[in-house]
C-alpha cells in the first residue's frame, strides 16, 4: 500500500472528498502539502475573504468554532483524522463563517480549491456524488439545529457529550474543558459544571483530571435522543 492509498483509507466515509473518483482523489493528495500546527494554532480564520483551500486533518485535533454578534464563543464541532474542513467556502470561494484552530498538536493537509474542482469537475459521476453528499451534509446539519432548540438544558449537554464520546472507553474525545463544552452545547459554563456535578453523583460520568469518561452510555444516549420529559 503506497502513501496516498493510506491516506485515502484514512478519510472519513462521509467526507465530500469520497465523491471525487479514486484515480483523480489520488493525483489531488499527492499535490496538496502537509503542514503541522501548534496547540492553539489557527489554521482557518472566520472573516477571510476568499476560502480557496480545505483542510484534511491526519492527525491530532481541530476544533471548529465562530464568534457570534454578541462576542460569545460558540464550538461548532470537533474533527478527528480523516475529516475535512473548509470545503463550503472553498466551493463558493465565499468569506469564511468559522475558524478552525488545532486543539493539539496536530498535521494537515492543505488542499488548493483549483486542484478540488479540476478533480471533481473532471468525470460527471463525481459531480453528481459531489452534490449527493453536499444535500446529505445539509440534511444532517439542519437535523441538529432543529432538534438542539426543542431540547433543555441536560440533554443538550447529552447531546454534545455523545457527539464526542470515544465508543471504545466512554471517554470524550479531544478533551474539552467545561467551558468548551458549553460553547459546544450551547450552555453557560456555570450551568454545564453544575450538570457535570450532578452526574458524577449519580455514577453516570466520572472524571479524570480535565477529562471526562461515560460511565452510563445508555442513559446518555437515551437523554440524547429523547430528552427528559
Amino acid at each position: 500500500m503506497t502513501e496516498t492509498d493510506a491516506l485515502i483509507d484514512k478519510l472519513a466515509p462521509d467526507t465530500l472528498l469520497r465523491a471525487i473518483e479514486p484515480e483523480q482523489l489520488a493525483n489531488l493528495l499527492r499535490s496538496s502539502k502537509r503542514r503541522q500546527l501548534k496547540r492553539g494554532e489557527m489554521i482557518i480564520s472566520q472573516g477571510d475573504d476568499v476560502g480557496d483551500f480545505a483542510v484534511v486533518l491526519l492527525s491530532g485535533s481541530l476544533k471548529i468554532s465562530m464568534v457570534s454578534v454578541n462576542g460569545r464563543e460558540i464550538i461548532l464541532n470537533y474533527c478527528s483524522p480523516g475529516d475535512v474542513v473548509g470545503e463550503i467556502a472553498m466551493l463558493d470561494r465565499g468569506p469564511r463563517t468559522a475558524s478552525v484552530s488545532a486543539s493539539e498538536a496536530s498535521e494537515v493537509l492543505v488542499i488548493p480549491a483549483p486542484a478540488f474542482e479540476a478533480a471533481a469537475l473532471s468525470n460527471p459521476a463525481s459531480t453528481l456524488r459531489l452534490l449527493r453528499a453536499m444535500a446529505s451534509h445539509i440534511r444532517q446539519l439542519n437535523l441538529v439545529v432543529e432538534s438542539d432548540r426543542t431540547f433543555s438544558m441536560a440533554p443538550r449537554l447529552a447531546r454534545a457529550m455523545v457527539r464526542l464520546l470515544d465508543p471504545e472507553n466512554g471517554k470524550l474525545r479531544h478533551n474539552p474543558s467545561q467551558g468548551d463544552l458549553g460553547a459546544f452545547a450551547g450552555l453557560a459554563r456555570e450551568n454545564v459544571n453544575r450538570l457535570l456535578s450532578e452526574w458524577e453523583e449519580q455514577g453516570i460520568i466520572a472524571r479524570e483530571g480535565r477529562g471526562l469518561q461515560v460511565l452510563d452510555r445508555e442513559y446518555m444516549e437515551f437523554l440524547a435522543e429523547f430528552g427528559d420529559d
